[in-house]
């Protein structure tokens, strides 16, 4: 098992009930240069969560194709700055072996701001 691989510690169900998850629209994405590793500002629509803005190292795909898509996010974790700029929810995806993220998706017939659990 690489490090990538390795299983981290058990716990308990309250950590992980306590982050609220929930399915969004892709609105906006934008080039990011000012950061550290190549990036993409992105917009996206929780729907009565409300628009939320992150910094994603998501640069395999490109803009375009991230526009409208549906995504999944973390929007209670805080705010982060990120040269600049205020990452306010972590969208949530997988690495491949090469370190690639893979967006998680969920069904088309998920609307934004519905709870992921």
């Amino acid at each position: 098992m690489t490090n990538s691989q390795q299983l981290k510690p058990e716990t308990g169900a309250d950590s992980f009930f306590a982050t609220d998850i929930r399915v969004g629209r892709v609105l906006s994405v934008e080039e990011f240069p000012e950061a550290r590793k190549p990036a993409y500002k992105i917009k996206v629509d929780f729907g009565p969560a409300g628009v939320l803005q992150t910094s994603a190292q998501v640069t395999n795909y490109p803009a375009e194709d991230l526009k409208d898509r549906l995504v999944v996010g973390v929007i209670n974790l805080g705010r982060k700055r990120i040269a600049g700029f205020t990452s306010e929810f972590l969208i949530l995806g997988s690495y491949d072996a090469e370190g690639a993220v893979h967006l998680l998706s969920p069904e088309p017939q998920a609307s934004p701001g519905d709870i992921v659990g």
